[in-house]
């Protein structure tokens, strides 16, 4: 009778792993032990001495550090296997193009960013703050640390899990700013771009065996290297680019694959590159989408036709399973995307819709890059091997920038979502030249298009001089969020706060602007967020933010002349000016010039709120409280009692 002991599947399969992939395995088990050992000791308080040991900050978290590098092996070992499911095997040439892609990269990223007097704000300090936290939860235990993580992935807004993860090992022997962490995303995250996206094209070069296989592969790589569209983000502190290194493999994979065959190594890579993905910025689950849309129809489509039963079965035994491993774990984040209409919640400034975000797109492609896309279109529909790639090129693209629309608008970071499928065309384009008759033909085409390319981003990111027409450029150009001169008017402002006011949001700051909000002042000194605590959060978004109770309740409210308005928020500011006139609720008690013609003006209470104090920012904020009554009408009914209450 056959053997089918689990214990000798196991040995198998322990038997087939690599030396890297067992060190990962052992790796693992061992974390397993001390998660286990530190959820007993979160219930039973007399082993929390023992479990302590090796967290915190000393210089670092072992446990983290030891998560983190498994992590890092872990992938390193994907790829490997990846690479030998799809029977990619990289050349001398393969190599040099790669180095010489990461060289440069990096040699313009520590250009644009060292020394560089800037603010990581907005998005850009979010991830910044999210790489910090996952240090803070693992410094309370490692039940701690991994509970706080799993329930961030699921139900918060951004959950680069991956990103943090794999930066963390780095990250935490640097001196932990905000700027150390774009330049290490800058340094680490286009490497791996750079390295999936000739696999990807190394598959293509083996399938669709074009006459100039290096030239195809040197051209595709300059398309990568040069596309503005995959940098402007990470430029300014934004991370979201690791999402395209995993979108590249996930097509590589899938590229000439068509179930026809068992493949069970590609089809579990696959699976984890599509969680890794998802996991990475909730935008790319979109891309997820598309990718498996389109390639499962195709797939489908082919067995029905050639009568492969065998090809349609594996297919959905796939899907099924896939959803399982990968579905099921993050079924929570899933529901939290699809039923969150963020358009609704950031109305004020997403607005325009679908066809609105087709034209954004155009623009931030420009001219020349839109131009090699369609001939790459073009030249995909004209070969019969490379039609399904180029409908997946152009139809992949609308289909991803339609369906993140019914969420959401498209920043340029939302957009890398589609940046796979514009460097599919692109890749295309480079096929037609490598396909070339005349070797000299093909080889000044190429050379020109990538002078092109260079004049394009040279020209974008401020290197080099403009020259053509600005629609010929893309419309992304190269800037630093905030680039500041008044860090020392910014100190002194804190510096203020916190001998002036005291408690948990004790100051409040109207404006919310480009030049001048909250978060200027909560992030001008990360990795020290101690203003943090004194200064609440501005209210920035009527859709999303709730109308600032620290208007009654800060010791202090500040504001700046003139005024940096960004949406309601030039309404709060009329009321709270209005107020002060009529009822005299505030002292004025510093000004701050700072230096580039603004003045930061901090006022403090001293007269108790009143109800004819709320009823001018009723009146002021009708508009929104029609829209959001659940931001205003039921903040204000509260306050309203209890201002009567108190009276």
């Amino acid at each position: 009778m056959p053997n089918f002991a689990p214990r000798a599947k196991v040995q198998q399969i322990f038997a087939r792993m690599t030396r890297p992939e067992r060190a990962v395995l052992a790796l693992l088990c061992l974390f397993a032990v001390k998660f286990l050992f530190s959820t007993a000791a979160h219930f039973l308080p007399v082993l929390q001495p023992v479990d302590m040991l090796g967290s915190g900050r000393h210089p670092v978290d072992v446990w983290l550090l030891l998560l983190c590098c498994t992590a890092l092996l872990g992938t390193y070992c994907l790829y490997r296997c990846a690479l030998r499911a799809a029977s990619v095997r990289l050349t001398t040439f393969d190599g040099a193009v790669l180095a010489l892609c990461c060289v440069v990269s990096a040699a313009f990223y520590l250009h644009a960013m060292v020394g560089r007097q800037s603010l990581y704000l907005w998005d850009n300090a979010t991830y910044y703050n999210l790489q910090v936290r996952l240090e803070s939860n693992f410094a309370d235990g490692v039940f701690m640390g991994v509970g706080s993580t799993i329930y961030k992935t699921w139900f918060n807004d951004y959950a680069p899990l991956v990103i943090n993860i794999l930066l963390e090992p780095f990250f935490m022997f640097t001196a932990r700013t905000a700027n150390t962490f774009a330049i290490l995303c800058a340094l680490l995250i286009p490497s791996l771009v750079y390295g999936s996206a000739l696999v990807l094209l190394q598959v293509l070069r083996r399938q669709l065996a074009p006459r100039a296989p290096r030239l195809f592969t040197a051209l595709g790589m300059a398309f990568v290297l040069l596309l503005p569209l995959l940098h402007i983000a990470l430029y300014r502190g934004m991370p979201d680019l690791l999402g395209v290194a995993f979108a590249f493999m996930i097509m590589a994979l899938l590229t000439g694959y068509d179930f026809t065959v068992p493949a069970p190594a590609r089809l579990v890579c696959l699976a984890a590159f599509t969680g890794m993905l998802i996991v990475t910025r909730r935008s790319y689950m979109f891309t997820v989408v598309v990718l498996f849309l389109f390639y499962g129809v195709w797939t489908l489509f082919r067995a029905v036709r050639n009568r492969q039963k065998a090809a349609f079965v594996r297919f959905w035994r796939f899907a099924i399973i896939s959803l399982v491993c990968v579905g099921l774990p993050l079924a929570p984040m899933f529901w939290r995307i699809v039923k969150a209409d963020y358009s609704d919640r950031y109305a004020t400034y997403q607005t325009g819709g679908f066809f609105a975000e087709l034209h954004n797109q155009y623009i931030y492609l420009g001219l020349l890059i839109a131009a090699i896309f369609a001939v790459g279109f073009l030249y995909g529909l004209y070969k019969k091997n490379t039609r399904f790639l180029s409908v997946l090129s152009l139809a992949g693209a609308v289909v991803t920038v339609l369906l993140v629309t019914r969420v959401q608008n498209m920043d340029d970071h939302q957009s890398l979502a589609v940046a796979p499928f514009y460097l599919l065309g692109c890749f295309l384009c480079a096929l037609a030249v490598a396909n070339l008759a005349v070797p000299l033909l093909r080889g000044l085409l190429a050379v020109l298009l990538g002078g092109l390319c260079v004049l394009n981003f040279g020209g974008c990111s401020q290197i080099l001089p403009i020259v053509f027409p600005s629609a010929v450029y893309s419309g992304l150009f190269f800037y630093v969020d905030n680039e500041r001169t008044d860090m020392e008017g910014i100190a002194a402002v804190n510096d203020w706060l916190r001998a002036n006011c005291s408690g948990e949001n004790s100051a409040y700051m109207i404006c919310h602007g480009v030049v001048y909000s909250a978060d200027v002042f909560r992030a001008a000194a990360l990795p020290d967020e101690s203003i943090r605590t004194i200064l609440a959060y501005g209210a920035v978004n009527p859709g999303n933010d709730a109308f600032p109770k620290e208007l009654f309740t800060a010791q202090a409210v500040l504001t700046c002349t003139p005024f940096d308005p960004s949406n309601h928020t030039e309404k709060i500011n009329n009321a709270f000016l209005e107020n002060q006139e009529r009822y005299h609720p505030f002292e004025v008690a510093a000004t701050f010039d700072m230096g580039n013609g603004y003045t930061i003006t901090a006022y403090r209470r001293v007269q108790a709120p009143t109800v004819e104090e709320l009823d001018t920012y009723r009146r002021w904020l009708a508009e929104e409280d029609a829209q959001y009554p659940y931001n205003f009408s039921a903040v204000w009914d509260q306050l309203e009692i209890q201002f009567a209450n108190n009276g």
